[in-house]
C-alpha cells in the first residue's frame, strides 16, 4: 500500500489534471459565438421549482352501446424541487418530491446538448381521479383506483446547432446572444400501462381491466430563440412526432384484445421559456407540454379505443455563476 503522503500526493495531482481538462473543455466555443457563449465562471449555484400534471383519457367505442366505457382523469399537481451545483459546466444536481408522501414517482434522465440531447423518464400515478363512463353510468374514480405506468424516451436534433441552442433556454448552461432559429428532428417511444382497479386494492376474484399502449415514431418541428436584449431571451420551440407504430392491447380476466392503429398516431410536444439574466444572475419560468395520442381498432369486432395522455410541467429557476 502507498504510504498516507504518497497516497494524498496522488490525488492532488489527479485533481489537478481533471482541472485542467474541465477547464479546457470549458473554453472551448464549439459554435458561433455570436450568437452562443458559453459561460467561463468556474462555479454554478442554481436551485429550481417543477410542478408536473398528468391527463389520461380513454374512449372506447363499442358497437353494443350499452358496452362503451371512457375515462376522464387528472393527477394530482406534483411539486418537486431541485438544488444544483456546478463546476467549470459540470452540474450536480438532486430534487424531493413535496409532500414526502406523494405515491406517484419518477426517475428521469435529461440531457440538454446544442446539436441533439434526449431524455429517459419511468414514473408510476396513483393520484388519478375523475370520472368513468360506461354505457349510461357515471362513476367517480379517487385517486388509488387505477395505477398508471409509463416509460418516455425522447430525442431531438437541432440543425442549426452552432447558431441556435436548445439548452440556453432549458437548461441555462449556454447563453443566446443573438436570435437565431433551427429546424428540429424528433424521436420518441412510449409504453403506457394501466390497471383498473389498481393491482394493489383489487382481490383475485375481482373484475379487471389492464391496457398496454405503446407508440414509436419520428418527426420534426422548429424551435426560435429571440433575444431583444442582453438580458432577454424569449424561446419557444415544437415538434410532431408521427407514429410508425403504435397500438393498445386490452386484457380482462374472460380475454385479451390487440387494437392496432387506426390512423396516425402522434406526440405532440411545445416548449416555452423565459430567461432574464443580470451580471451573473439569471432567473426564468418555462414550460412544456407533451401529448401522446393514439387512436386503435380491434378489427374483428370493430372496436375503437382511443388513448390520450398529456404531460404538462412548469418551472421555476434561479442561478449565479461565480
Amino acid at each position: 500500500d502507498d504510504p498516507p503522503g504518497e497516497f494524498v500526493e496522488k490525488a492532488v495531482k489527479t485533481a489537478r489534471t481533471v482541472d485542467r481538462y474541465l477547464a479546457w473543455r470549458q473554453q472551448r466555443q464549439t459554435t458561433d459565438t455570436n450568437y452562443i457563449y458559453k459561460p467561463q465562471e468556474k462555479w454554478l449555484f442554481r436551485t429550481r421549482s417543477d410542478v408536473v400534471l398528468t391527463l389520461l383519457d380513454f374512449d372506447h367505442d363499442h358497437p353494443a352501446e350499452a358496452l362503451d366505457f371512457s375515462m376522464d382523469l387528472k393527477s394530482s399537481p406534483k411539486f418537486r424541487q431541485h438544488i444544483g451545483i456546478g463546476y467549470r459546466g459540470v452540474v450536480l444536481g438532486f430534487g424531493i418530491g413535496i409532500p414526502f408522501k406523494n405515491s406517484d414517482k419518477e426517475f428521469s434522465f435529461k440531457v440538454y446538448a446544442n446539436r441533439a440531447g434526449g431524455e429517459i423518464t419511468y414514473g408510476t400515478i396513483e393520484s388519478l381521479k375523475g370520472t368513468m363512463n360506461v354505457g349510461d353510468l357515471s362513476f367517480d374514480m379517487a385517486p388509488g383506483d387505477l395505477l398508471d405506468r409509463y416509460l418516455r424516451v425522447g430525442a431531438y436534433y437541432a440543425f442549426n446547432w452552432q447558431r441556435f441552442s436548445m439548452p440556453a433556454a432549458m437548461s441555462q448552461s449556454l447563453i443566446q446572444r443573438r436570435s437565431a432559429g433551427s429546424p428540429l428532428a424528433s424521436f420518441a417511444f412510449r409504453m403506457v400501462w394501466n390497471t383498473y382497479p389498481n393491482e394493489r386494492r383489487r382481490n383475485d376474484d375481482e373484475a379487471w381491466t389492464r391496457t398496454q399502449s405503446f407508440f414509436i415514431g419520428i418527426g420534426g418541428g422548429y424551435g426560435y430563440n429571440w433575444v431583444p436584449s442582453e438580458h432577454w431571451l424569449f424561446h419557444i420551440s415544437a415538434t410532431e412526432t408521427f407514429g410508425l407504430g403504435g397500438g393498445t392491447r386490452l386484457k380482462r380476466p374472460s380475454a385479451t384484445f390487440h387494437y392496432r392503429e387506426r390512423f396516425l398516431p402522434l406526440v405532440t410536444a411545445v416548449n416555452a421559456a423565459v430567461i432574464y439574466y443580470y451580471k451573473q444572475f439569471y432567473f426564468g419560468a418555462f414550460g412544456t407540454v407533451d401529448n401522446l395520442f393514439i387512436p386503435s381498432r380491434e378489427r374483428t369486432l370493430k372496436e375503437d379505443l382511443n388513448l390520450s395522455m398529456s404531460r404538462i410541467s412548469g418551472h421555476l429557476t434561479v442561478g449565479v455563476r461565480l
